[in-house]
């Protein structure tokens, strides 16, 4: 996988497909980290919020490898402030091949465009890939409630560089 080429790009409605294919690819585990719900099944209405994006107040973004899905991640500006909240998923063959880190880049990027100070979101205890890939924000805060961390990324400086080599 490492010298398969994953683009990063935005959503389209075109893509419900390919995020329910995904879905159907991801463990139980992956599903129940990103929505902290053990879908069976990832719901239709949930797979219609991820494709919906106004690119000023809601982004999303979709990693795609070999034509498919493999990867998702979007925000949702709170109120009229600066902050947003975020949300990302990566299927489990493609974890920790730097996938989430390009999509969290590229979505913070695309933030900062839009007036965005920071991310926020909530992680499960458990969920350590995605509580690291929020460490990649210099001034990220953790405060954890239960099992469940409470998480505000600045988006001022990321201390990552893109893994990923971009497709043409």
């Amino acid at each position: 996988m490492s010298d398969t080429q994953v683009q990063i790009r935005t959503v389209s409605p075109s893509d419900g497909e390919g995020l329910r294919r995904m879905f159907s690819r991801a463990s139980s585990e992956t599903i129940y980290r990103r929505f902290h719900i053990p879908f069976p099944e990832v719901p239709e209405w949930m797979v219609a919020l991820m494709l919906d994006a106004d690119h000023l107040n809601k982004e999303a973004l979709v990693a795609v490898a070999e034509e498919k899905v493999v990867g998702h991640a979007m925000y949702a500006r709170l109120g009229e402030g600066t902050e947003a909240e975020m949300a990302i998923v990566v299927e489990d063959e493609w974890q920790s091949e730097g996938v989430g880190k390009s999509l969290l880049l590229e979505l913070a990027s695309r933030a900062r465009l839009r007036g965005l100070q920071t991310f926020t979101a909530e992680v499960l205890e458990e969920n350590r890939r995605m509580l690291g890939l929020a460490g990649m924000f210099a001034g990220t805060g953790y405060m954890i409630a239960g099992d469940v961390y409470h998480v505000r990324m600045p988006l001022r400086t990321a201390s990552a560089a893109r893994t990923l080599r971009r497709a043409a």
